[in-house]
């Protein structure tokens, strides 16, 4: 593996604080430090908040599906996490009888989008420090397809190489666990309140359907073509 060399064309885009980070190792790997107990704390609560999030997420597409469709499911606790994401979206994008919840679910879901990729390289990817600056360094020997997460920076790629690795601030870490918990709790509290009500409000849905109050939208799933 080699350190020091940069792209041609990577410096400019990179934020100057994580490139002195990733410079200031003599060995990419042997000049990292071990992660401290509060990392693994700050580390752990991010991956627990955004499984939270995901289960919360499920059950509002059950709610949702029940009221779009008139029957009770559970269909949504056997999709993968990339799936949820995309129906619970597109169950946004349906929910024509409440637009306020539509829109809130949406928000949340474009930051568990977001924040998948992050939780990803967290259960996956081997973490540690950079000593002396404000960022967290991933290693991972298995990339392939993988995305890199959106804050999280990798200084140069070889083809050829056997490990790769993302920067990420702690700082921004922070910031993102705050707007994680935030949405997590969000979609908790619409989860428990839609399931409490899904019956009524599917009744309603119908009855308004069916005297023309309220146009229903094709339930559209990204890249499934559904």
């Amino acid at each position: 593996m080699r350190s020091h060399r940069l792209p041609r064309d990577a410096a400019p885009e990179i934020p100057a604080d994580l490139l002195a980070a990733r410079m200031s190792l003599g060995h990419l790997m042997n000049g990292t430090h071990p992660l401290s107990g509060d990392d693994y704390a700050l580390i752990g609560k991010f991956v627990q908040t955004y499984c939270v999030a995901d289960l919360e997420a499920r059950r509002v597409i059950n709610c949702l599906t029940h009221i779009r469709s008139g029957t009770a499911t559970t269909f949504a606790l056997k999709l993968n996490d990339k799936d949820a994401l995309d129906h619970l979206v597109a169950c946004a994008d349906s929910c024509v009888w409440n637009l306020e919840l539509a829109e809130g679910i949406r928000k949340a879901a474009e930051i568990f989008v977001q924040h998948r990729h992050i939780r990803h390289m967290f259960a996956h990817w081997a973490g540690r420090r950079i000593p002396s600056h404000d960022s967290f360094i991933f290693f991972t020997a298995s990339l392939g397809k993988q995305k890199l997460p959106q804050g999280a920076v990798m200084i140069e790629e070889y083809d050829d190489a056997k490990v790769q690795y993302g920067l990420m601030p702690i700082s921004n870490l922070l910031k993102e666990q705050t707007k994680l918990e935030g949405h997590a709790e969000y979609i908790a509290n619409m989860g428990r309140q839609l399931e409490e009500k899904a019956l009524q409000i599917a009744e309603q849905f119908a009855k308004d359907v069916a005297d023309g109050k309220l146009t229903p939208k094709p339930y559209k799933v990204a890249g499934s073509g559904t």
